[in-house]
């Protein structure tokens, strides 16, 4: 009887031990999901106990902050992320219990603008911690700020000629037409600044389409120094009127693949700076310089150059280092910004080098 008993209670114990391995292995299981999911996330996730000692952070919030996992876990939040933004939404979670959303810009530990979402983690209907979802959205801000800034600059741009083309209208509706000299000239400041808006459209449409990524590029081989040759003859005109001295230095055999039409487009861009914004009697230089498996175009000028604080952002829409004097000259503040997105269509890259006062080196590679 003793025996049939203790055989029973070994069959139960072997039964309770099976089911406490299965239980095992299910949440083993559902550990192994749960950390599969927090380290395939594009947030960073933080978890944080009621002294905000770190549990656990998953790879993207270590690479967000900068740090390892071991270097975090165990310690106080402000230890590691030195942050009194964040650890105040840690507290506000922690006192009250509830979901707090923020947009926070932090300069330190990193200079960027994350959305933090942090909710409380309840243990036996008590709070024991602070959940972090932090998503870094510099970008996406940054890319308002751009399209802010763009629509505020075309509305800019196109709203200057419209009121003077308006306004010699209206001069003219008034009676100007009768005066056959001056209307004359009203009309001819109407057509250059309707010319203005075409040009404007113009370099608009071409930047979208660029900017698409959806341009199809009609690569070949071409002769380069045939190209530029070609270029060089449509600014003869314009060279001669303020006797800029044209001259290029590249070898008769240099052969590259690309899109001639577009190419073409970047050096007309980059003559035309440099002669419309060059000295009287001054020169354009265009050589090539042969790097690793490509070519460096430089586009060299004896102009005013640019003043270092405006290099970094000499190739953006709109950017201009004389707005007046740019205008003055028809430009439409798009033309670099063209370049840039050509070169970068053809794998290569762009960049400049200038001291004021020194004239400047616009350069661009193209792939071999």
């Amino acid at each position: 009887m003793f025996n049939l008993r203790l055989k029973n209670r070994i069959a139960e114990l072997n039964s309770e031990l099976e089911t406490f391995k299965r239980r095992i292995n299910i949440l083993e299981q559902e550990n192994n999901r749960i950390r599969a999911i927090l380290n395939s996330m594009v947030e960073g996730v933080i978890a944080v106990d009621k002294d905000t000692r770190i549990l656990s952070l998953n790879p993207t919030a270590q690479s967000i902050f900068n740090i390892s996992q071991e270097d975090a876990l165990s310690k106080i939040f402000l230890e590691v992320f030195p942050n009194n933004d964040i650890a105040e939404v840690i507290t506000q979670v922690l006192n009250r219990g509830e979901l707090v959303s923020k947009e926070l810009a932090l300069v330190w530990p990193v200079q960027k603008v994350f959305q933090v979402n942090a909710s409380p983690i309840f243990e036996s209907a008590k709070i024991s911690g602070c959940l972090l979802v932090i998503h870094d959205i510099t970008e996406m801000r940054r890319l308002e700020t751009m399209r802010r800034d763009f629509v505020a600059n075309v509305s800019h741009e196109l709203k200057t000629p419209l009121t003077s083309i308006k306004g010699f209208v209206e001069t003219l509706l008034e009676g100007a037409l009768d005066d056959r000299e001056n209307s004359i000239n009203f009309l001819k400041i109407i057509n250059n600044h309707a010319d203005r808006l075409n040009t404007l459209i113009n370099d608009l449409l071409d930047l979208s389409h660029i900017e698409s990524k959806e341009i199809i590029l009609k690569k070949d081989k071409f002769n380069f120094a045939g190209l530029v040759n070609e270029v060089m003859l449509g600014f003869k005109s314009e060279a001669k009127k303020k006797e800029i001295e044209i001259s290029y230095e590249l070898p008769q055999g240099l052969e590259i693949i690309a899109d001639k039409s577009k190419i073409e487009q970047v050096l007309t861009n980059l003559v035309n700076n440099a002669i419309k914004y060059n000295k009287e009697k001054g020169f354009v230089r265009i050589y090539s310089e042969q790097l690793a498996g490509k070519v460096r175009v430089v586009v060299e000028d004896s102009g005013s150059g640019i003043p270092a604080k405006d290099i970094p952002r000499i190739f953006e829409r709109f950017y201009r280092v004389d707005k007046a004097r740019s205008r003055q000259l028809g430009g439409t503040g798009l033309g670099l910004s063209i370049v840039k997105h050509i070169v970068e269509l053809h794998s290569g890259s762009v960049g400049v080098e200038s001291t004021e006062g020194l004239g400047s080196k616009f350069w661009f590679t193209i792939p071999r």
